[in-house]
């Protein structure tokens, strides 16, 4: 974990360009010969820059930090705290990587082995009249009904000998389709083996190596919104930084002249939801600095992301003072918000214990404090921490994988290999971000446990 600098920041910056040229690529070509060398260059470009970052990240790129960053757009140069964030952030991206997905499944679907041997030849493209229905199946769900029907069809075209061509294919439609309908057809008529692809005359320039269909647009700008609506809804959010006072809601508090001394975990009791009928108050496993004072120790609870022990390291031995506003209403092992701001004019935000006996109580204070000043939030930091993301980077990895196997061209004719790769694609993020979460919890309950362990000891904590 280091704090965040130019070269993270243009890392991601390459990563997501990375991404949008996919998804520009596919815009203007959305069907290729395989394999797409467009697409995987673009793919190439997202990997070389997630691996720049994750070097710089975990410091095996020994190269000295650059000029801090702001934590993210919106945010008031950095001074603002940045972990609530990452949720809202997370949610975005996901939204966001589904929009170019989404294209490569049209792209995929469509791209099929018979509309290749058809375009090698010389095709046409006309208005053809169902002669049979074979087949029709209906298809229900919450947008509406479709009819799935294989036909054969009268094309107008003859074929080699001056027959008039029949041709077999498939066609949706959102009514039932009856002998006699016409429909727009793309077949070779010297090889009426290949059959005929029945598609409107709106989607046949995307299957000849043309731009999405306007209805794929549509749907895709659809989708596009709701990335763009969360980030303008919550990216301004927390827009200002925070102060002593704002902490302590302008109510008289506590202040406690504290110095870091590393990192634990422990359960953080905060008031009960007041959306749950329950009196039981919220328990959530935490990650804490640990907090010297000559009076004891406090933990000051940080928000889930953080990994205690690296932060404790990066602000190691620093004194400063930490505030908190007991709330008399509140049993003393309930938790209330805190701020602790060190002597170098940065701060912490987080929660500790608003009045245990065995804990120190610090000294009065009212607001407004006379020595007020600007301050700057800690970090914001490029978070990598092994025993957590570690193993939950292999669900990303093997998505990374199945969308280069797709892009690549493999068993593009429709077989199992291809449904394994786009579930693979689909499936891996989330069981990543699941073994993510898994773990962090087990981490969290292991540094938990050391502490206990520690405390237990004959010799003390020391």
């Amino acid at each position: 974990m280091r704090e965040r600098d130019l070269g993270t920041a243009a890392a991601s910056a390459l990563a997501w360009a990375g991404a949008t040229a996919f998804l520009i690529c596919l815009l203007v070509r959305k069907i290729a010969p395989y394999p797409r060398w467009d697409l995987l260059a673009c793919l190439a470009v997202s990997a070389a820059a997630f691996l720049a970052w994750w070097l710089r990240a975990t410091g095996r790129w020994r190269s000295r930090p650059g000029r801090v960053v702001p934590a993210a757009l919106g945010l008031a140069m950095g001074r603002s705290w940045w972990p609530p964030l990452r949720l809202v952030y997370t949610t975005v991206v996901a939204c966001a990587l589904l929009v170019p997905f989404l294209l490569l499944g049209f792209s995929t679907e469509q791209n099929s082995p018979q509309l290749a041997a058809i375009t090698q030849r010389d095709y046409i493209y006309s208005s053809v009249t169902i002669t049979k229905i074979r087949h029709t199946h209906q298809n229900s769900s919450k947008t509406g009904t479709t009819y799935t029907s294989v036909v054969t069809v009268q094309t107008p075209a003859h074929g080699k000998h001056g027959q008039a061509l029949r041709l077999k294919g498939k066609a949706t439609a959102y009514n039932r389709l009856t002998t006699g309908d016409r429909i727009g057809g793309l077949y070779a008529p010297d090889e009426p083996s290949l059959g005929i692809i029945l598609t409107p005359r709106r989607h046949v320039a995307s299957l000849l190596g043309g731009p999405a269909s306007p209805g794929e647009m549509t749907l895709l700008a659809f989708y596009s919104a709701i990335p763009i609506a969360l980030f303008i809804m919550f990216a301004r959010v927390q827009g200002e930084p925070m102060t002593p006072e704002s902490v302590l809601d302008h109510a008289p508090g506590r202040r406690l002249r504290v110095h870091i001394t590393g990192g634990t975990a422990g359960q953080c009791l905060t008031p009960p939801n007041g959306k749950k009928d329950s009196n039981t108050p919220e328990t959530r496993l935490s990650p804490a600095l640990r907090l010297s004072s000559p009076e004891g120790c406090r933990d000051l609870f940080i928000d889930r992301c953080l990994d205690p022990q690296a932060l404790a390291r990066a602000l190691e031995d620093r004194t400063g003072w930490l505030y908190w506003a007991p709330k008399a209403e509140n049993p003393a092992d309930w938790c209330v918000r805190a701020l602790l701001v060190l002597d170098d004019d940065r701060y912490v935000c987080g929660r500790t214990s608003q009045g245990r006996a065995d804990l120190p109580q610090g000294e009065p204070v009212n607001p407004p404090l006379p020595d007020a000043r600007p301050l700057r939030a800690v970090g914001p930091y490029a978070l990598w921490q092994p025993a957590v993301h570690g193993p939950g980077m292999y669900g990303f990895g093997l998505g990374f994988l199945a969308v280069c196997l797709i892009v690549a061209g493999v068993d593009y004719d429709g077989g199992p290999l291809l449904s394994m790769c786009f579930v693979t694609a689909a499936g891996g993020p989330v069981a990543g971000l699941l073994l993510i979460r898994r773990r962090r919890t087990v981490h969290l309950r292991r540094l938990a446990r050391g502490l206990e362990d520690a405390d237990e000891s004959p010799l003390g904590p020391g």
